[in-house]
């Protein structure tokens, strides 16, 4: 039995900015997974940025309050202690690591990126044709992994699952849906 967290971080540009932080904590028994706890974090310091409407659009609904990133970090902290949790998935992991970091400094985890063995196992005979007929762009690079058209939104697609919201919560959830689907947990890239 292992526990996981898989973290996605909206920003207001690139790295910069932190919008909110989503987690997604879950118990994984083999092939099972059982869903722990999730997390939303909307920080109080920014009032623009390119996911900035759905952040706000989101927290409305859910009734989420704004809050300072320190009060963010502390909260999360809280969580990753309670299940003991010391190792992040997240897809494009670099990124989401770099984020955390720069605004989240006091978690600190073994980051495993799901975006790398995602190019591989799509690009592998199981899955590739299927894959290429709805993406027609896609190619392989020499290596033999997806060129190209392996975003979130993209193997979302190909798995039948919603649209990408740019809100971490929900697409932290959307990229654990897709290491379960894919079987990634286990063989997840270090970062």
């Amino acid at each position: 039995m292992r526990k996981t967290i898989v973290i996605d971080t909206e920003t207001v540009t690139g790295t910069y900015g932190l919008l909110s932080v989503g987690a997604v904590i879950l118990e994984r028994h083999g092939d099972s997974v059982n869903l722990l706890a999730t997390y939303f974090g909307f920080s109080d310091e920014y009032e623009y940025g390119f996911y900035y409407a759905q952040q706000c659009a989101y927290a409305k609904r859910h009734g989420v309050k704004r809050k300072p990133r320190s009060e963010i970090e502390s909260e999360l902290a809280d969580l990753v202690n309670r299940y003991a949790v010391s190792t992040a998935f997240a897809y494009n992991a670099r990124f989401d690591k770099a984020v955390a970091r720069a605004y989240l400094p006091t978690l600190r985890f073994d980051w495993l990126d799901l975006m790398k063995p995602a190019r591989r196992i799509l690009a592998s005979d199981e899955h590739y044709p299927a894959y290429k007929k709805l993406h027609p762009h896609i190619e392989l690079t020499r290596g033999g992994l997806l060129k190209r058209g392996y975003s979130v939104e993209c193997v979302g697609r190909y798995l039948g699952l919603p649209h990408e919201t740019h809100v971490a919560v929900e697409d932290a959830q959307m990229e654990t849906e897709i290491a379960v689907r894919l079987g990634l947990f286990d063989i997840a890239a270090v970062c």
